[in-house]
């Protein structure tokens, strides 16, 4: 099933209800679909992938790579969310998870194209890590993301995210929200910190644990930030020698039937200080399995936005 219209398909009222209280999917390492037999080893590789890309680099491959959809099939699934690890080599970026996968604006581009005719639909860029960036290379990334997608980022001076409705974006011509975390240099108005959308990363290697890594985080959650539950597992080397013919893959396709009965039970929405906190973001590993479920899943949640609910925004 297609989900590239979601956003737009939703009722009005849920419409004017904030992104911080929707379920959007969100896929985990995004652009890792580009690394193939070609890729180098890149800056965040520890010594340990380093050692067994020498002599293993297949086996390497199968374990870095979070995704195999397309950033225009990711859309069309109908992820809204894009978790985006960044590096420089040889004067250029690109998008990095122990092996590099493409240079930075590659994907970016046909983002740009699908944002063109899909104006109701927003997009959150993650710029969750970066690697062997020095001032004036963060200084040249800030300026080529500016030139790329100009007036279409809401920025701080736009409102607060509390404000930032889909309707809202609609009738400013935004359609994008940029987080740049850990920066050393300030951030133009354009793009937002760390502290607008946590993300806590679970770390985790079985599903029990991750599930109650989920339910305790999610406690944390302020009512005016976004907020990100990591439905992945971060395989240990333990792990993995007890699956050296497996992949990234498999793994994925077990977190998603044995966390499905736990993403179903959540809600989406607003909430106060007094209240418990509601889910909004869910990030996965290889988003398009079976026909795009956790998508299908995660945009479900939607319906249970009510009429209460939405008179809280």
């Amino acid at each position: 099933m297609s989900r590239e219209h979601w956003m737009s398909e939703l009722p009005p009222q849920v419409r004017n209800m904030s992104i911080i209280n929707l379920a959007i999917p969100g896929s985990h390492n995004s652009m890792t679909y580009g690394i193939n037999s070609r890729s180098g080893i890149a800056p965040d590789a520890d010594k340990s992938i380093r050692r067994w890309n020498r002599f293993f680099p297949c086996f390497v491959r199968r374990w870095a790579k979070t995704q195999s959809a397309s950033i225009l099939e990711q859309l069309h699934l109908g992820v809204r969310y894009f978790d985006l690890r960044i590096a420089q080599h040889e004067g250029k970026f690109y998008y990095v998870h122990g092996l590099l996968s493409m240079e930075v604006f590659e994907p970016l581009y046909e983002l740009c194209q699908f944002l063109a005719t899909h104006r109701q639909e927003v997009v959150v860029l993650d710029m969750q890590h970066f690697y062997d960036l020095n001032v004036v290379q963060h200084q040249q990334l800030h300026k080529e993301l500016l030139y790329m997608f100009g007036e279409r980022f809401y920025a701080t001076t736009d409102g607060s995210l509390h404000e930032c409705s889909l309707q809202r974006c609609e009738e400013l011509q935004r359609q994008l929200v940029l987080i740049y975390r850990r920066c050393p240099i300030s951030l133009p108005v354009q793009f937002w910190p760390s502290s607008s959308w946590p993300t806590p990363w679970p770390n985790k290697a079985s599903v029990k644990k991750l599930k109650e890594f989920l339910e305790n985080s999610l406690l944390s959650r302020q009512p005016s930030q976004g907020y990100v539950s990591q439905c992945l597992l971060t395989p240990t080397g333990r792990y993995i020698a007890f699956r050296v013919f497996s992949n990234l893959k498999r793994t994925a396709k077990r977190v998603d039937k044995e966390l499905h009965s736990w993403i179903s039970e959540q809600v989406p929405g607003p909430f106060d200080e007094k209240q418990p906190p509601r889910a909004n973001v869910f990030l996965a590993d290889f988003v398009g399995l079976k026909d795009g479920q956790f998508c299908n899943w995660i945009v479900a949640l939607n319906n249970k936005l009510d009429t209460e609910s939405i008179c809280m925004t």
